[in-house]
């Protein structure tokens, strides 16, 4: 904007103000960083954590005259430099000026001009003073209502907030109470007030006992205070009353579930449907209850339901498709996903969840294609890693490390997850030659990754290169002293597979302390401690570590210690329990041969 043109619409605004005429909106909304101009009361975009912008509601009344006296050169310099600052972004200079003037000046102009610049900045502490300063000439616009009663809210300050949506009440303005009881859900600070708070909501329900809002309102706030009783009545009430009462069905229903009345909250939600058959929203929360209970195939059929009545509903769709994939209708997953390709939506995720059908079907070959065809979204890397796992099953290794290079290449930001990615699998192939080759060539490019290190210390392990791996683990401790999994990775091994005992404890020790809950680590110690012979305390730390994480190499560990002090039936109920689970467990069945061949000698 050229100078003369900015000093021009300066000018105008200024006059506006002068002239009485300050009250009038623009017509269109400032650029966010600068101040609004003359007139403009309404705000940006509103954080979720804070009440609704006053736009609709907080608009001021039809122009009305107000006389001003003469400012005198002083005030009006001070005017034109804060409206000069904030035209030129420097808004918090422009609000501190402002409030200056307000209080200086006591005008009115100057007061609402203030008001809703400190609005706008939501500064609740200015906002709270000016708008003071407001109801003191005009104790009953409805603008400074409504803009006390919004800072009061975001201060958490409801007792007080409460008064003056009363107050308004009272004059005839339109208030909703939900904007109270909503700053109360899951607000920690809040809860110590609740008990005053719904006495006093209590009070202005004598007054106005049919009040749709505020009874709203307050069951919400028995809700939160555990008062469910109560919510459910005036919740129940509300629902006879009005004439499509789903959102509050919807909340009764919850209410009923938090008292228990599982039964009666399933038979009301039943009976909701019957009487509103077209309501989605309501059939949305059945078929979401049956999710939650595993009932996959009635809650297939109600999301069937919704998706008939609302096609374009794709978010629905999808749905849908997941819940047919958990229920094992693979071919009407299909069905739903190829919809959605069909209409252009999810793309991603689509051919993810068709990939993942396509292996559980055996058919590799189209798995591998939809994986291909994924290229972002939140599934990206496990697809990688899908795809990549299923090249080296048909022997395509080559092919799948050269995509993943290419890819690594692109995003150089996803390197050193893709090669762990790779190691990994590797790994899993049991391919330790190419794992060890591979990852060797990886540390060279990044020696101080420690994920890449743990691989390779597995690998070396699975060669029986034992310095190899103890000088990895020992890098990783270096590079990273609490890291728990490195110092309990080789203190297992020294206690399993050789006689260094004491040297393992103190290791395990360390883990222990890093990662005091951790039940692999709680295992090994049990493991030490019984290699060192303090079987009490083993045995323990043991049944400690079996509690947390029932593994079958747990329950070797664990039964070992029992036959060792004596109670043989423990220990073979717990290695029969954890057979039955896993039958080819190498761990208890090499355990139990060793022991019997011991007890024969």
């Amino acid at each position: 904007m050229n100078a003369k043109k900015y000093s021009s619409y300066l000018l105008s605004g200024l006059f506006l103000l002068l002239s009485g005429c300050a009250t009038d909106p623009v017509p269109e909304a400032p650029a966010p960083q600068q101040l609004p101009v003359q007139g403009t009361v309404q705000d940006t975009e509103q954080d979720s954590t804070e009440p609704p912008a006053q736009e609709s509601q907080s608009l001021p009344p039809p122009r009305e005259e107000i006389v001003y006296g003469s400012f005198p050169e002083d005030i009006l310099a001070r005017v034109i430099i804060a409206e000069l600052a904030g035209q030129r972004g420097f808004n918090q200079t422009a609000l501190e000026e402002y409030v200056k003037l307000a209080r200086d000046t006591e005008d009115l102009g100057i007061i609402r001009r203030a008001s809703r610049i400190a609005t706008f900045l939501r500064d609740t502490e200015a906002s709270l003073e000016l708008s003071q300063l407001w109801l003191a000439q005009e104790p009953e616009s409805e603008e400074a209502l409504r803009t006390q009663a919004f800072q009061l809210i975001t201060a958490n300050r409801l007792s007080e907030a409460l008064d003056l949506f009363a107050r308004m009440h009272a004059l005839g303005y339109e208030v909703d109470y939900r904007l109270i009881s909503n700053r109360s859900e899951n607000n920690i600070e809040i809860q110590a007030q609740l008990d005053e708070l719904i006495a006093d909501f209590e009070t202005i329900q004598v007054q106005y006992p049919q009040d749709v809002s505020l009874r709203l309102a307050l069951a919400q706030l028995y809700r939160e205070n555990g008062q469910l009783q109560q919510a459910y009545e005036l919740l129940n009430q509300l629902t006879q009353e009005l004439n499509n009462p789903i959102d509050i069905l919807i909340a009764e229903i919850g209410v009923l579930e938090e008292m228990g009345e599982i039964r009666q909250a399933r038979r009301r939600l039943q009976d909701s449907i019957d009487n509103y058959p077209d309501n989605s929203q309501l059939r949305f929360a059945y078929g979401r209850k049956l999710v939650e209970e595993g009932n996959y195939r009635e809650a297939m059929e109600q999301f069937e339901i919704i998706v008939e009545q609302n096609p374009r509903d794709f978010d629905m769709l999808y749905s849908l498709a997941l819940i047919a994939i958990e229920a094992n209708q693979l071919t009407a997953a299909k069905n739903y996903l190829e919809r959605l390709l069909v209409n252009g939506q999810r793309s991603d995720d689509v051919h993810y969840y068709l990939a993942l059908i396509n292996d559980e079907q055996s058919n590799p070959g189209q798995a591998i294609e939809h994986y291909l065809q994924v290229n972002g979204g939140n599934n990206y890397l496990v697809a990688l890693r899908n795809y990549a796992e299923l090249m080296i099953e048909q022997g395509r290794y080559p092919e799948a490390s050269e995509r993943l290079r290419g890819i690594r290449f692109r995003r150089p930001e996803l390197n050193s997850t893709l090669l762990v990615i790779e190691g990994s699998l590797l790994l899993d192939s049991q391919d330790y030659d190419e794992a060890m080759s591979f990852l060797n060539r990886a540390i060279g490019n990044y020696p101080a990754d420690t994920q890449l290190l743990q691989l390779r210390s597995l690998v070396a392990q699975e060669n029986n290169d034992i310095p190899r791996m103890e000088a990895d683990l020992r890098e990783i401790m270096r590079l990273e002293p609490n890291n728990p999994t490195a110092f309990n990775s080789l203190g297992y091994y020294l206690a399993d597979r050789t006689d260094r005992y004491e040297e393992a404890y103190e290791l395990i020790l360390r883990a222990a302390e890093l990662s005091p809950n951790d039940p692999a680590i709680i295992d090994s110690l049990g493991w030490i401690q019984y290699k060192l012979g303090m079987y009490e305390e083993a045995r323990i730390n043991l049944e400690r570590a079996f509690e947390l994480y029932p593994d079958h190499e747990v329950a070797a560990h664990l039964g070992e210690v029992l036959w060792v002090l004596g109670n043989r039936d423990a220990a073979r109920e717990i290695w029969q329990d954890a057979l039955e689970v896993q039958p080819d467990s190498e761990f208890i069945l090499n355990t139990m041969e060793r022991l019997r061949n011991d007890s024969s000698s």
